[in-house]
């Protein structure tokens, strides 16, 4: 296994995604690498708590951009968004919920501008009648995050395919539980 920091990183979110309290040691022997490896790459808990939020947060925002690209319709900001929703899954998953993630400098003040711009999205699918309009855009953003964290962790289960994920929140988000 490659022990780079992104690599590692990836599998680190999926730990705490399931067991938040996970120690140093059970991290580095659920994701594959050696304790010594794992403490070389991020030396403390905050190190590595703050490398998973800020690997989380950029990896949203390399989403955003694409929604947010000029003359990207807001059907395809959708799919994009949808496509793209794991790591709001993760940031709704780990850095909203981890205390030492959100007490780290900056990382709050960032996932709420994080949460902003998909609400900024959802306001501006409204406004073109892709979105219905009854409900706030803070309600539809907290909507699609929380179908994407459940997604995902049903993937992680082996409940749900990962390719199955982006429809079924699509379907959600865009039509809720109506037949």
């Amino acid at each position: 296994m490659r022990t780079d920091s992104a690599v590692v990183l990836d599998g680190v979110v999926a730990v705490l995604a399931k067991d938040r309290s996970a120690s140093i040691k059970a991290i580095a022997a659920q994701v594959g690498v050696s304790r010594a490896t794992l403490t070389r790459l991020f030396p403390t808990r905050q190190d590595l708590l703050l490398a998973v939020s800020e690997k989380i947060l950029a990896d949203c925002g390399e989403v955003l951009d694409l929604v947010e690209r000029p003359g990207t319709s807001v059907d395809e900001g959708i799919t994009t968004l949808v496509v793209g929703s794991v790591p709001f899954a993760q940031m709704w998953n780990v850095v909203y919920v981890d205390v030492d993630a959100v007490a780290a400098p900056g990382v709050s003040d960032r996932a709420s501008a994080v949460f902003q711009q998909v609400v900024s999205f959802m306001g501006r699918g409204q406004r073109e009648g892709y979105l219905r309009q009854d409900m706030p855009a803070t309600w539809l953003a907290a909507s699609f995050c929380g179908l994407a964290e459940t997604a995902w962790e049903l993937v992680l289960e082996g409940r749900m395919g990962a390719r199955q994920s982006p429809d079924f929140i699509a379907t959600m988000l865009l039509r809720g539980g109506s037949a």
